[in-house]
């Protein structure tokens, strides 16, 4: 095990930013994603705000064969996902067209799936005016060649199946469900691949959204999204002693590993390396943390151990911070118990109060956004931050610029007591 693994391109389709291109302008100016839902008709339901990807995608599918552009229609975080493929494709084109096809894999931590109830009524509709046996046709609909695509259910590794064909990446295409750290898992797991000589690259990343009625419905009666109707638009407050609970958000991301030697040989330029991991289970209850967080610390501090490092070579933390009531004390306490002295000295925040948790995409979304803080030389702040919870660490109020991040932490905690956490380095320091 002594390849390094590089970080050699990433790319992002958030409700801050529509391409990674424009991820550190939305970050620097503070960008929120947070407004009234607009997919579909909220009337009736305490739930109104969320943070949605405003733009229409059916540009970039054009192209796309009939039956990936019927599959997107009722699957939305396919359709995502697509989206931010082919916002990089040309790139990660490029970055494959020498490798070889068995040495090449592609892990996703994708969603669960949900059938979107409000545009299921839609389609029943339009399916029982037409004048021939409606029940037929829809039997037949559900039968026929196309069966294995259909407009409500999707077989679930499409999405790693869709961008392996794209590329050509036969080594394996793997799916990743274990909600929040997901896509977390899928770099994890990316970096033991080659770490372990079964790949030289894996696109890892994921996708998710849970702006849909079924969605809303069920992480409310969690209780872990607050009522709201749109009148306050700073709902999601991390860290806050006032917080309420979570934004509901979706996205998709791509992130490329590789390992040092095919990073040489083919002349890529790294951003980051990942240095290590730390992955547990702690098995508490399938919907709140373990309130010890003895999980969360062993965590933390078994990617430390991996990569040889102390509390005190870590400059920033990405933290999970969904401003659920739960979560956000349990993890400060499980930093402070791994950082301990270190504690004052180490920057940490959340950026779900920008744009969303994306649930099996909040891992790809915030480790691209922790990339491209790095490249910037930027720490973002909590922003909706007003009244800290009583702690030692050093919570980001003001974003901070001309600040180099040279090792950080990204912490991704999840129902069912799972917690992964990435340890990664900034190039050239």
């Amino acid at each position: 095990m002594t390849e390094k693994v590089y970080v050699v391109d990433y790319e992002l389709l958030s409700p801050i930013s529509f391409g990674k291109q424009n991820l550190f302008e939305a970050l620097q100016s503070n960008q929120m994603g947070e407004s009234l839902i607009e997919k579909f008709d909220t009337r009736g339901m305490p739930f109104k705000v969320g943070a949605e990807i405003k733009q229409e995608l059916g540009h970039l599918l054009i192209n796309e064969n009939e039956w990936i552009i019927n599959a997107c229609r009722y699957d939305r975080k396919f359709e995502l996902l697509v989206a931010c493929f082919l916002l990089a494709e040309d790139r990660l084109q490029q970055i494959c067209k020498n490798l070889a096809p068995h040495r090449g894999g592609v892990i996703l931590g994708v969603g669960s799936d949900v059938i979107r109830l409000e545009l299921l009524e839609k389609e029943l509709q339009s399916l029982f005016n037409l004048e021939n046996d409606a029940y037929r046709e829809l039997i037949a609909t559900q039968n026929n060649h196309q069966a294995n695509i259909n407009t409500v259910w999707n077989p679930y590794d499409i999405h790693s199946i869709y961008i392996a064909e794209k590329l050509k990446l036969g080594a394996f295409q793997e799916s990743i469900l274990t909600a929040c750290t997901s896509s977390t898992q899928a770099i994890a797991f990316g970096f033991d691949k080659i770490k372990n000589d079964k790949s030289d690259l894996v696109v890892c990343g994921g996708t998710d959204s849970i702006i849909n009625v079924l969605a809303l419905a069920s992480f409310g009666k969690l209780g872990v999204i607050p009522e709201s109707d749109g009148s306050d638009l700073t709902s999601c407050m991390p860290f806050d002693v006032n917080r309420k609970g979570t934004l509901a958000g979706e996205a998709a991301g791509l992130t490329v590993l590789v390992s040092e030697s095919f990073a040489r040989e083919n002349n890529l330029t790294p951003i980051a390396e990942i240095i290590s991991y730390g992955n547990t289970l702690d098995g508490y209850k399938i919907t709140a943390p373990d309130p010890s967080g003895l999980a969360m610390q062993k965590a933390m501090n078994t990617a430390l151990l991996n990569a040889k490092l102390t509390p005190k070579d870590i400059d920033y933390i990405q933290a999970h911070g969904t401003a659920t009531r739960h979560n956000d004390e349990i993890e400060l306490k499980a930093i402070e118990a791994v950082f301990g002295e270190a504690s004052p000295n180490v920057l940490v925040s959340s950026t779900k109060d920008r744009h969303g948790h994306a649930i099996a995409a909040a891992g790809i979304q915030e480790f691209n956004v922790l990339l491209n803080s790095m490249e910037n030389d930027f720490i973002p702040a909590n922003t909706h931050f007003k009244n800290s919870i009583q702690t030692p660490l050093n919570l980001v109020t003001e974003n901070i610029h001309n600040h180099k991040i040279k090792y950080a932490l990204t912490n991704n905690f999840a129902f069912g007591g799972i917690n992964t956490v990435l340890l990664i380095r900034r190039m050239g320091e």
